[in-house]
């Protein structure tokens, strides 16, 4: 297991879960509990839109929609600080005590 995939996971969960206790916790309306509900994945519905895709999104729910986008983003995460955390270790000479 990759300490620094998790390190990586790590802010991304947090800011999910900060989103999802704002709203829970009723401090918005409804308008404010979209917005804080796609925060979480507006890069990557910003990418869909910017690919012409967006339009794909009309019929899946907000919980699938989540489930799609958040997935890969945490995997892409996770990877990223693992290849980082393998490519450093590769580079660490061992010292010669002899």
């Amino acid at each position: 297991m990759s300490r620094l995939g998790l390190f990586f996971c790590a802010p991304y969960a947090l800011f999910i879960a900060a989103c999802l206790a704002y709203v829970t916790l009723g401090e918005v309306g409804y308008d404010g509990q979209f917005a804080f509900l796609q925060l979480p994945v507006a890069a990557q519905l910003e990418l869909l839109h910017v690919l012409g895709l967006d339009r794909l999104l009309h019929d899946i729910p907000w919980p699938d929609a989540w489930g799609l986008f958040m997935t890969p983003a945490f995997l892409l995460l996770y990877a990223s600080g693992a290849w980082i955390e393998r490519a450093i270790a590769r580079r660490r000479v061992p010292l010669d005590h002899g």
